[in-house]
């Protein structure tokens, strides 16, 4: 221990003129202490020393020394030389005496410093864009005009939509549970709150950093805001903007003038903005007279209007109940509804739309699809479409609308007579026209007048494809082959006679899921042909052959095959199993002529469109493009395109099927099809620069049950090589006068004698297998003539499909036997309820066809 620590310290002078000696200093003193330090000099001329303490004899022993006293050489040095103290820095960092790490972390109190300064700071930017946002003029920056839908061209204008239809009312004419409705749905704090929902606009935030829409987290008083002063735009600008002046108006209006403000301006479908037309729109009344059920629906339309129609999108039904009940519990949990008036709702279905006036005639048709495919591809927000300001092009041909118009009132309605002919009412055609290897649609017919039958004939799927079906089974036997692996051909042969069992590849029999039975179908007239090439089996449309193929081959390659030329895979009815070969599943007319196409173009499929082109305000929008797929060996295709042409021009017999379509005077491709019962009459057909299918159907207007077609014209029954081949023929004589003509291409191999394989052995042994030796190459000129109890050509219906034999007469023998081929479910409708249907993607659809 150091000696000034030793001895204890007596007690100073009071004069400091006294001396203080510790031993070694001189009378009078300038001596220092044992261990001290030198003190100023007193008017005694002695100096003063006090004793060190632990910390400075610590720094002294680390400087080298004790502190001397002045002028001492003792190491160390004095008070005098050590100069002033270090002041403190205002932000001390690096931090002072730390070192290492530690010298750069900041401590406690500047962390917290630094939190207190950034919120101090947001709050102050918040008070000064507070003070500089202006609540604007109400429509000062919203502007509400027209749609413009062109043809191809761009110049000539199809029709015009977007109107605004609004009327206001005021709070005391929304009933308060309308009102409770709302706020339950959209935003429960609307009373409390400050106009800002501060959870609301952090999930918006995070929702825009993750590349969303910019929306999602805004209250009633933010969606009157950007309803009523702001654009719809999606951009941070513009929601920073909505939230200041929310937090204005939310001081300077009521709560109820806000909600009404809201109610006023919301978009809730159908063209309709404001509470009042939008409780015209779906039920038919004034806002006053809904009642709680209904109120509710339209509060859930203000979440996805249009998309929650339930009428036009019944797939949604599910998923706008649950936002419905969700409204309607949130009335009771807030206190607004009785528990037990709740449990006793029943969901409200809104009334069919009400076309509008501008939409007369085709315009309307064309511009609903073109709208659905919009909203399908999610190309333009539905209240931004509806608001207007758009131009958009079409894919729609003029010239070939117009033909499609003319074909189906000269070849059909200018013939029927409604009032005298019972089978002449309610009669319904849908036409649809597609550039092969493009997609691009340039006819679409669905009906005489969009005003007095808004429903789209050619997009609905509810209508059975019939004998249209079995290119779809060819194809998949070229491209897969049998169940043995052997390659199947055109010349292949199989059993056509009529009411034969159909072998499955597990070498069990076909039944019938109701009987339980072999399913024994019959061909057209019950006609019997014997060993035949697959080949004259398409011309005849034989019902056997082609249900037998399709065991062959697998009715899961069949599916597959008609799945990859463009049938959708959500079908009703589109069970794979061999029956499927007779057309029970029921695509569009769309749908057929997009498939057909796909064969056109040598196996390229591409997908339909509407669109070519859309602008607003001078700017383009991006418009999707589907490439086109190879989804079929040029090979196979090429070999589907020479049969399906026997189908039209078969010589020297002459006695296919679709035969009318030959007056084209081009080469032509196609098939006839009709269904159980004459309920459809179908044909398909194309050229490789165009392809065009004609669905023709009759419908209760009241329960949308397909209707007979039998008597139609004053005709026994109507097959689809009468009535809608002729609509097709006079349709693509108008359409492709301008076009070249264009052969199909030859296959690039043949299949020849060791393609062939030989028909299945279910049917009787006299006639179940095909000669040992392979048919003659050429089945037009080696098959047998037909049995004699076949109809000669151009007297009778001849295949499964129901199809005449040959010429069109007004009146085809009353002998002719109904359609035998298909069997179906009740008739459908392109409603809800217990018909079945759904939206599936722009397209519409519809309950099972009858059949």
């Amino acid at each position: 221990m150091s000696e000034h620590r030793r001895r204890s310290q007596e007690p100073r002078p009071e004069g400091r003129g006294d001396s203080y000696s510790g031993g070694a200093g001189g009378a009078g003193g300038g001596g220092t202490p044992p261990g001290g330090s030198a003190l100023p000099d007193g008017p005694g001329g002695g100096d003063e020393e006090r004793p060190l303490s632990r910390v400075e004899a610590r720094k002294a022993a680390r400087s080298g020394g004790r502190r001397a006293a002045n002028g001492s050489t003792a190491g160390g040095r004095s008070r005098a030389e050590a100069g002033p103290a270090k002041k403190k820095r205002f932000i001390d960092y690096p931090r002072y005496g730390k070192t290492g790490v530690r010298r750069w972390l900041p401590s406690i109190k500047q962390i917290l410093a630094m939190i207190l300064f950034f919120l101090a700071s947001i709050m102050g930017l918040a008070a000064l864009a507070y003070a500089m946002v202006k609540v604007p003029d109400p429509n000062a920056n919203t502007t509400y005009q027209s749609n413009i839908y062109y043809y191809a061209d761009g110049k000539t204008e199809i029709g015009r939509t977007g109107q605004v239809n609004r009327q206001n009312v005021t709070v005391d004419q929304i009933p308060k549970h309308v009102q409770k409705a709302v706020i339950a749905a959209e935003n429960r704090s609307f009373y409390s709150d400050s106009g800002v929902s501060p959870k609301g606009l952090l999930r918006a935030g995070v929702t825009m950093v993750k590349g969303g829409d910019t929306q999602g987290g805004s209250t009633i008083t933010q969606q009157y805001v950007k309803n009523t002063y702001l654009s719809q735009e999606r951009t941070f600008k513009r929601k920073f903007s909505e939230i200041f002046i929310a937090l204005k108006v939310d001081r300077q209006m009521r709560k109820d003038d806000i909600l009404v403000g809201y109610l006023n301006t919301a978009f809730y479908g159908r063209n309709a903005y404001g509470i009042q037309a939008a409780s015209q729109a779906y039920y038919g009344k004034n806002v006053g007279d809904l009642n709680v059920a209904e109120g509710a629906y339209l509060a859930t339309l203000l979440n996805a209007p249009g998309i929650y129609d339930v009428i036009e999108f019944p797939g949604q039904i599910d998923k706008v109940k649950g936002r419905w009940a969700y409204a309607l519990d949130g009335m009771v949990k807030e206190g607004w509804l009785d528990k037990a008036e709740r449990e006793k709702l029943e969901f409200p279905m809104p009334i069919k739309p009400k076309p509008a006036a501008n939409k007369a005639g085709q315009a309307g048709y064309l511009m609903k699809v073109t709208d659905q495919y919009i909203k399908a591809n999610k190309l333009i927000p539905e209240a931004d479409l509806a608001r207007g300001g758009y131009k958009i092009v079409t894919t729609f041909e003029k010239d070939k609308q117009d033909a499609a118009v003319a074909a189906v009132h000269d070849q059909l309605t200018s013939e029927l007579k409604p009032e005298k002919y019972e089978a002449d009412k309610y009669v319904r055609t849908g036409l649809a026209s597609v550039v092969p290897g493009d997609g691009a649609v340039v006819a679409l017919y669905g009906g005489p007048d969009f005003i007095q039958q808004e429903y789209n004939d050619a997009v609905r799927r509810d209508i059975q494809a019939g004998s249209t079906f079995k290119l779809f089974v060819l194809a998949a036997a070229l491209r897969n082959g049998g169940a043995d692996g052997k390659p199947i051909g055109p010349d292949s042969m199989y059993d056509g006679n009529s009411k034969i069992p159909i072998k499955l590849q597990n070498g069990q029999i076909f039944k019938d899921d109701k009987t339980n039975q072999p399913y024994l179908a019959p061909n057209e007239g019950d006609t019997s042909y014997g060993p035949i090439p697959i080949t004259r089996a398409m011309e005849k449309s034989v019902n056997t052959v082609f249900l037998q193929l399709a065991a062959d081959v697998g009715p899961e390659k069949v599916k597959q095959a008609a799945i990859d030329a463009g049938l959708p895979p959500d079908l009703s009815s589109f069970q794979a199993t061999p029956t499927m070969a007779l057309g029970v599943a029921p695509p569009s007319a769309l749908d057929m002529a997009d498939a057909y196409a796909t064969f056109a173009a040598r196996g390229l499929h591409a997908d339909p469109y509407f669109i070519k082109e859309i602008t607003a305000n001078g700017s383009k929008k991006d418009v999707p493009r589907h490439e086109p797929k190879q989804v079929f060996d040029k090979n196979v295709a090429d070999t589907v395109n020479q049969v399906m042409m026997r189908v039209v021009d078969n010589p020297p017999l002459g006695d296919g099927t679709g035969r009318e379509a030959k007056k084209l005077g081009r080469p032509v491709a196609g098939k006839t099809g009709t269904t159980d019962g004459n309920n459809s009459a179908w044909f398909v057909g194309y050229t490789p620069n165009l392809a065009t299918s004609v669905a023709l159907f009759r419908e209760d207007p009241n329960t949308h049950a397909r209707l007979s077609l039998k008597g139609l014209g004053n005709r026994d029954a109507v097959h689809g090589g009468d009535v809608p081949t002729l609509v097709w023929t006079a349709y693509m004589k108008a359409a492709m006068q301008n076009m070249p003509s264009q052969d199909f291409a030859q296959p690039g191999e043949k299949y020849d004698e060791k393609n062939k394989v030989a028909p299945s052995t279910s049917a009787p042994p006299s006639s179940a297998r095909a000669p040992s030796s392979p048919p003659p190459s050429s089945p037009a000129q080696s098959t047998p003539p037909p049995p004699s109890n076949t109809p000669p050509p151009g007297n009778g219906p001849q295949g499964s499909t129901g199809d005449p034999g040959g010429s069109q007469t007004p009146k085809p023998p009353k002998s002719t036997p109904p359609p035998t081929e298909t069997t179906g479910g009740p008739g459908g409708g392109p409603q809800g309820g217990t018909r079945g249907g759904g939206a599936n993607g722009f397209i519409i659809g519809g309950g099972r066809g009858g059949g």
